[in-house]
């Protein structure tokens, strides 16, 4: 794959959307993305084709860490009722077909993003999250319940991001990204800074972006990089001060959508 700087955003289009949204999240087979509103409030089904837009769930903090099953007809998100705390979010999926919520009480909230459906008699029923008392990524496999730490390093990370073939995790330690193999057993590589959002399909690259602030409270700018997992090499391809780039999600092996942080609008990219 060969990327080129793309200052001036060439193919960038506009999803026809009137509201504020963010953080898509793009379904397995390039056809659905979920969005969200500020302060990550509700969750919005968006057909990537006709650019019709469904509201979900309208609950405060349901559109952080929301994820599709591997078939594209279903998604999992969580939420809380309004007098509880999110460490008391439940599980929720929603299926396209039936367009119907259900509880999945057997889930534990912080298994999202990373949890993308039970699979019978598999082995690769693995979940990444953060514990909580340690601040250490841990991987579990849903089957046997067995655990295992993934993060031996010292540190506090937190956003875990498995790979789609469940081989490797992405984390974040303070500014910074690294990539760690799933069973634990080396130490962590530095790919970048920023926050990564996406995996491309094939699993050779990952998307993120890297904002900008003079006071350490208000955004002025950000952008979209490409990070390698095998080093550390980003790769700025925006470069932009009218648009505020966050959140990409990878649509192919080429396209991406990603969400403006100063306008609410949602745009597809070519970074090929």
């Amino acid at each position: 794959m060969c990327f080129g700087y793309a200052q001036n955003l060439k193919n960038l289009k506009r999803i026809n959307l009137e509201s504020y949204f963010t953080n898509p999240v793009v379904s397995p087979n390039g056809k659905f993305a979920l969005l969200t509103n500020q302060h990550f409030k509700g969750v919005y089904l968006l057909n990537l084709n006709s650019q019709e837009i469904q509201l979900i769930t309208d609950k405060e903090g349901s559109g952080y860490a929301y994820t599709w099953n591997e078939k594209s007809n279903s998604f999992y998100f969580k939420q809380k009722n309004e007098n509880e705390f999110f460490y008391n979010s439940k599980t929720y999926s929603y299926s396209i077909l039936d367009q119907t919520i259900e509880e999945l009480p057997e889930i534990n909230a912080n298994y999202l993003p990373s949890f993308k459906g039970l699979k019978e008699n598999d082995e690769d029923n693995i979940v990444v999250f953060t514990n909580l008392n340690t601040l250490q990524i841990f991987a579990r496999n849903l089957l046997t319940q067995e655990d295992w730490i993934v993060t031996q390093d010292d540190g506090q990370f937190y956003n875990a991001l498995l790979s789609h073939d469940g081989k490797k995790v992405a984390v974040h330690k303070g500014a910074d990204i690294y990539i760690y193999d799933i069973n634990g057993q080396k130490e962590g590589i530095k790919i970048g800074t920023g926050i990564a959002t996406s995996w491309s399909p094939n699993d050779d690259y990952l998307i993120g972006f890297l904002d900008q602030s003079t006071d350490g409270h208000t955004i002025e700018n950000s952008e979209i990089y490409l990070f390698n997992p095998k080093e550390y090499r980003p790769k700025k391809i925006t470069n932009t001060e009218v648009i505020s780039e966050m959140f990409p999600s990878f649509i192919d092996e080429n396209t991406i959508l990603f969400s403006d942080d100063k306008t609410g609008r949602i745009f597809t990219f070519n970074i090929k």
